[in-house]
């Protein structure tokens, strides 16, 4: 009897270990963005292809280092960012070209883990041009001659 109780009892104090090693990433936030609509005006960005980069953060500390980060400055570092981070965030690129509407029943961030989600518009005008995207699941953006926003779902 006392054997039966120590084998329980070791039982769930391994599962308990396990689950503090895997750090509660089970329930850890995930990417809830599904559908994202880009509209972009005719004259956007002078005119010109504007890259988009929707990046999913899923270390705390970068995600709050990256909340002040400018989107020209965001673009200068994304590829020792990676290097320095390799686990810390994925990335959802884009090129939007002025005078397009396009629309993503779903995206390749889906589901990730991540802590929360940022979109950076490499605009050719200096601005921070940086979205903080908190738990929508759709979203339409609206991509301006010198920003961007986003608007209802309706379009409005």
């Amino acid at each position: 009897m006392k054997r039966i109780k120590f084998l329980g009892s070791s039982c769930a104090l391994a599962f308990f270990m396990i689950f503090q090693i895997s750090g509660c990433s089970l329930f850890a936030p995930k990417v809830a963005l599904q559908k994202v609509i880009v509209d972009v005006e005719p004259k956007a960005n002078s005119d010109t292809p504007l890259p988009l980069d929707f990046v999913a953060v899923a270390d705390p500390q970068l995600l709050e280092r990256l909340k002040g980060t400018p989107a020209n400055q965001w673009f200068a570092q994304r590829e020792q960012l990676r290097r320095d981070f390799p686990q810390g965030f994925n990335i959802w690129s884009l090129e939007v070209v002025p005078g397009n509407l396009v629309t993503f029943a779903s995206n390749p961030l889906q589901g990730e883990k991540a802590e929360g989600v940022l979109l950076f518009a490499g605009y050719s005008t200096p601005g921070a041009h940086r979205l903080l995207l908190d738990k929508q699941t759709d979203i339409w953006l609206k991509v301006g001659a010198r920003e961007m926003r986003l608007l209802d779902a309706q379009g409005q």
